[in-house]
């Protein structure tokens, strides 16, 4: 499945080029929950979400979109198998990609997450919630996760997710709402921003 998704992303950047256009919305809530220090940009497609700091790092498993991502500072990597040490970064973001995994591959993720990341860092993550309005659409290929005619999953979020998590816990969380218009038709978007800190009891060892 990892490899099929691989697959699905290269030819979507490839076909289509810049996936992700124009600016993130409320990206001061993502500057001002920065730390200090190195920070990986973890899924950063071609970089819309990627924060303009210093120290910040590109991670991303097509090399289509690292072709066209907008920093100079890129790796070829994954995810659920980090090519970085131990405690390496202040922060750790997940900017609409840990929605892209499996159920299975997000708890990989996560705990890669915990491994690079130094004891007083963050893991910032924002996603869509099930409140969003393309929720549901395409084929469930797990509990609140959609394969659509893209062949791209996306898995839509409850708060609930991530508070039950014993790697990291919740400082911090953030509903951002918003409608879209398409062809003269309002839709709802719903996405969280969540702020996380290493649980003391799970930090990497």
């Amino acid at each position: 499945m990892r490899q099929d998704q691989r697959k699905s992303w290269n030819r979507e950047y490839r076909l289509r080029g810049k996936l992700w256009r124009g600016e993130l919305k409320e990206k001061e809530i993502l500057g001002e929950s920065l730390i200090p220090g190195l920070t990986l940009d973890n899924g950063c497609g071609n970089g819309k979400g990627t924060p303009p700091v210093e120290g910040v790092i590109g991670l991303d498993f097509s090399n289509f979109a690292l072709a066209i991502y907008r920093y100079d500072s890129k790796v070829l990597g994954d995810m659920v198998n980090l090519p970085f040490r131990d405690k390496t970064f202040s922060n750790v973001l997940f900017i609409h990609s840990l929605d892209h995994l499996s159920m299975e591959e997000r708890s990989l993720a996560l705990l890669e997450a915990n491994r690079v990341l130094k004891d007083d860092g963050r893991v910032i993550v924002r996603v869509f919630s099930k409140q969003d309005f393309r929720y549901g659409k395409g084929r469930e290929i797990e509990e609140g996760t959609f394969l659509r005619g893209n062949k791209i999953q996306t898995h839509y979020f409850g708060k609930e997710e991530f508070s039950t998590d014993s790697v990291f816990k919740v400082i911090n969380t953030f509903d951002i709402d918003y409608n879209i218009n398409i062809q003269n038709n309002v839709f709802k978007r719903q996405e969280f921003i969540i702020i996380l800190a290493k649980s003391k009891s799970e930090k990497y060892r």
